[in-house]
């Protein structure tokens, strides 16, 4: 038997119905204020009813707008769809609308225009979609305004949290982006400060004082030979020093004779009186001269005298003319002979001190020779200065000492082991500096200059250094197509090890762009790449777009304005705590 149901019980059924879903449409927004423009309603992002096209839903009486952000494929936008509760379309021209978008740096307001279906605003939407908005239309002569809150990529730290977490923060400005080519490397000693230490000559090891790693100091002693050689050279500059004292004291000797000489003939050519003469020569050495010319000089003046006595006796006629011309020869031979002795004796004079010259300075270039085979033999100067004072002197003891600084990296002697002339005994460095040979590919080298900047990193110990490029090799490697290029490093602390890979950055270029955060504090969010800026207790995720990253400095070219405060230290803390408040992307 069929059950039929009265009229007014289905009526009251559909009533129930239409009821209940006017209800459902009308319980997630909540009335807040009213004033004589129009209600106002905020309503919240997860509790607001979403329409037909995905966006939320707000209504007021008869009025109805739908406000979706459109982003497939296009930038985000928002597309409000206006109509009415009961469900029929409003033309879109008909409305008039803006929204306000509050950030937490900014307002944006967006007007709209009409389109056949929808309004479409008027700029793009920019991420992150966090913020207050305020809602504000006018229909048919009446307004209406909404606000609700979109909260993304967004979390509420406090300071002591800060603190525990140890988040920092700096403010977003201007930097100066290096332009960089990166670049792989093996450090390598300053091949400048490389010593080879060998024997000159031929020995026998009897004492080593340095072993491998020992560091060094310049004129250090590293070990002790034993050698005939040394002691013929030895001999043979000491032999050389009295030689050369013995040419000097005799150089000296013969020059204050010849001096004397010459003052004694000064007093001959005043004709003074031979007793006058002696007396004034009493206390001169002259040597030999003065007992050739004084007699010769005293028979010219005796000839001279018996040579005027018989001219004036001949002229009276008193004496005869053979006894004149007797006295006459006897006087000019005397005078010849005098002559002759002066000039003989200012020759040989000359001529001996020219000798004695001579001699002083060949024994001063052989003591000079004999000098520089010890220098050669590595020597100093003071130490062969004290041969000639040693009272016990060690003829065959040869001494190596370090010429530079540094570190013995190689050691090829022992005790008792003969070694030859020009062996390698020892290999010295000096770390204090060391060379950076890195490989520049060669479609790079157009780029590159000597003296440019290039920061070295060896990330497993650490470190890093700067240095200049100071050599760019003329040859490219067909294996690899690369150009060798040395940079120098400072190595004070000989933390730079040779035969250790690095890698280097190359700076090629220097420019200041108008904003730069650090690498260290950009996070990967969603599929943006963000810093999280600080408002307050309030960190929010600012997607950017990136410009040229030097490694330290990252440019901005949109997303973070010049003066923000960002996160860059334990960027990491804040994305967990964003991701835990689940402050994530719906609309």
């Amino acid at each position: 038997m069929k059950t039929r149901f009265p009229f007014s019980v289905i009526v009251i059924l559909g009533l129930g119905i239409l009821l209940g879903i006017l209800i459902l449409r009308m319980e997630p927004q909540t009335a807040l204020e009213s004033d004589d423009q129009g209600h106002v309603n905020r309503s919240y992002d997860d509790s607001i009813e979403r329409g037909p096209h995905g966006g939320w839903l707000f209504s007021d009486n008869d009025f109805q707008l739908e406000v979706a952000i459109y982003e497939k494929g296009i930038p985000p936008q928002f597309r409000v769809y206006p109509g009415r509760v009961s469900g029929e379309n409003i033309p879109p021209s008909e409305v008039d609308l803006i929204i306000e978008l509050k950030r937490l740096d900014r307002v944006d307001s967006i007007s709209f225009k009409s389109t056949p279906d929808f309004l479409i605003g008027n700029q793009t939407v920019e991420e992150p979609h966090s913020f207050e908005v305020d809602i504000k239309a006018r229909w048919q002569g009446k307004d209406y305004a909404w606000q609700f809150s979109q909260i993304e990529a967004r979390a509420e730290i406090s300071a002591e949290a800060l603190e525990t977490a140890e988040i920092t923060t700096e403010i977003a400005g201007p930097v100066k982006i290096k332009t960089v080519h990166r670049l792989t490397g093996e450090i390598g000693v300053n091949e400048e400060r490389v010593v080879h230490i060998v024997p000159r000559l031929s020995g026998v090891v009897r004492k080593v004082f340095k072993d491998l790693g020992d560091h060094v100091r310049e004129g250090e002693l590293l070990a002790i030979l034993e050698s005939r050689e040394l002691a013929d050279i030895k001999v043979n500059y000491l032999a050389a020093v009295k030689q050369l004292k013995l040419a000097v004291a005799d150089l000296k000797r013969e020059t204050r004779v010849y001096e004397n000489t010459r003052t004694m003939l000064k007093l001959l050519e005043q004709q003074s009186d031979p007793e006058e003469i002696y007396r004034h020569l009493n206390n001169l050495v002259i040597g030999k001269n003065r007992e050739l010319l004084i007699p010769a000089y005293s028979k010219l003046q005796l000839t001279d005298s018996v040579y005027r006595r018989e001219k004036q006796l001949h002229e009276k006629g008193i004496s005869s003319e053979s006894e004149y011309l007797l006295a006459l020869e006897d006087y000019k031979s005397a005078e010849a002979k005098y002559v002759a002795l002066r000039e003989k004796i200012e020759y040989d004079g000359d001529w001996t001190i020219r000798q004695k010259q001579r001699t002083a300075e060949m024994g001063q270039l052989n003591l000079q020779t004999a000098t520089q085979k010890l220098l050669a033999l590595g020597l100093s100067t003071s130490e062969i200065e004290r041969l000639g004072t040693q009272e016990k002197l060690t003829l065959t003891q040869y001494e190596l000492r370090s010429s530079l600084s540094g570190t013995v990296i190689q050691k090829h002697l022992t005790i008792g082991e003969a070694l030859e002339k020009d062996d390698n005994i020892f290999v010295l460095v000096d770390l204090s500096d060391v060379w950076v040979n890195i490989a520049i590919p060669a479609k790079n080298l157009k780029a590159v200059k000597l003296g440019q900047k290039v920061r070295v990193k060896n990330e497993p110990m650490g470190i890093e250094g700067t240095g200049r490029l100071t050599y760019l090799s003329s040859i490219i490697d067909e294996k690899n197509r690369t150009v060798t290029g040395r940079v120098v490093i400072p190595n004070p602390r000989k933390l730079w090890r040779p035969g250790t890979f690095v890698s280097g950055e190359l700076v090629v270029e220097e420019r200041a762009v108008p904003i730069a955060i650090k690498a260290e504090a950009i996070q990967n969010l969603r599929d943006w790449a963000v810093v999280f800026v600080k408002y307050g207790d309030l960190f929010e995720g600012r997607p950017l777009q990136l410009g040229a990253n030097d490694g330290t400095w990252v440019e901005v070219l949109n997303g973070l304005s010049a003066g923000e405060n960002y996160v860059v230290k334990n960027s990491f803390a804040v994305k967990a705590e964003i991701e835990k408040s689940g402050a994530t992307h719906q609309h």
